[in-house]
């Protein structure tokens, strides 16, 4: 799939640069980086939809506190 993208010159500049140090073509560079956000997205969604499907009773930040070391 083709896609054209209007983007602002400074991201245009700062995908442009990071391509370049890493050798590759900039399509190549962009169409990695919307891949991987998307299945970091994807990922994050997974994981709240488990959570939601499953909670956890909550605790008191005194709590957290102690569970964290942070109180004696």
């Amino acid at each position: 799939m083709t896609v054209t993208l209007d983007i602002p010159k400074e991201i245009e500049a700062q995908f442009t640069a990071a391509a370049q140090a890493r050798g590759m073509p900039l399509s190549d560079y962009v169409r990695d980086f919307i891949v991987e956000h998307c299945q970091e997205v994807a990922d994050d969604l997974r994981t709240a939809q488990e959570r939601l499907a499953d909670p956890q009773p909550g605790i008191t930040s005194n709590q957290l506190r102690k569970n964290l070391g942070l109180d004696s």
